[in-house]
Formats: C-alpha cells, structure tokens, sequence
C-alpha cells in the first residue's frame, strides 16, 4: 500500500487520488486501509517517507560509485528521465506544492528534512573550503535542480522542456563539479 501511494501521490499529487482509488490501485479494501493508517495524512508522510528513503538509497549507490558525485547527482536528478517518471523521482520535485499548501504539520516537518538533508548532502558534495560558501552553494543548486525538473514537467512543449533540462544540468555541472584531473 505505501509503495503504490508513494508512487501515485508523486505522480498525480497528494490531493489528485482518493482513499478508494489508492486502495484499488493496491488491490485492497477500504478495511485495510484503516487497520494500518490513523488517515489519508499518515498514509501520505508514509509514502513520502518511502519514496525518500528509496531515492536516497539510489543516489547514495551513484554517489559512492562515481569518480565525480556531483556530476553524477546533476546528471541523474536534472534528466528526461527524472521528468518523465514523477512516480519513480524526487518527492520535492512532485510534491513540494502540495505540501506547502498542506496543512499536516507532520507532513510539512518532514518535507523540511528532506530539503535539509539535500542541501548537507550538497554541501559536502560541491567544491571549496569555506563552509558558508558551500551551503550557500548548495541551497542555489538544489533549487536550481529541483526548479528545472519542475519547469520541464510543466510545459507543454517537448523542446523548451529538454532545453531546460539540458541547460540547467549542463549549467550546474560546468559551474560546480570538481574536474577530474589526468
């Protein structure tokens, strides 16, 4: 049940599927769904927690096997891939609009960790010394990768939406990787 809301908030939005539909989707009763959550607003920090947990995993995989972590962090979030699979990406990209419009304090609390966890997992990841300039940093490209995935998703034309991806990864990787020395 966690795994397939994960997926469809992401995909249509935390108010853009019902409890009956979420509970088709996993092939259960509506019974089922109250024997494992308080309401629709646990389910949802459930999910979003999932889909977290699971997109941290996979970067953490990438990262540790890339001779350039944050090319390879750009490279895999600002992607035709990424925009194409909302149910499968980044809880902020899809979600950060609901969830600031949302009124659960327990869901907001944690989309303020995840923004906090990206922006330490950037900070460790971009180049220099100075830490204030790092996490200065690492603010700019988080919102930076988030917003291009966001602005792909929302226009209608296939050209101006792979333009900005292309542009803003190309942009972040040639402003903030560490080059790779012969």
């Amino acid at each position: 049940m966690i795994d397939t809301a994960a997926k469809l908030f992401r995909e249509r939005g935390i108010d853009g599927i019902g409890l009956a539909d979420l509970m088709k989707a996993a092939g259960l009763t509506h019974g089922a769904f109250y024997r494992q959550f308080k309401s629709k607003d646990d389910l949802v920090v459930q999910a979003v927690k999932r889909a977290y947990d699971d997109m941290s995993a996979d970067l953490a995989r990438r990262i540790a096997a890339s001779d350039d972590p944050l090319q390879t962090l750009v490279r895999h979030y600002v992607s035709d891939d990424h925009r194409d699979d909302p149910g499968h990406g980044c809880s902020l990209a899809a979600l950060a609009g609901d969830a600031a419009r949302h009124d659960d304090p327990a869901l907001r609390a944690f989309f303020g960790n995840i923004v906090s966890n990206y922006i330490a997992l950037l900070t460790r990841l971009v180049p220099g010394g100075d830490p204030v300039a790092k996490r200065s940093t690492a603010i700019a490209v988080l919102a930076e990768m988030i917003g291009s995935v966001v602005l792909s998703r929302a226009v209608p034309d296939p050209t101006l939406s792979g333009e900005i991806i292309d542009t803003v990864s190309n942009d972040l990787v040639k402003r903030h990787s560490t080059p790779i020395s012969a």
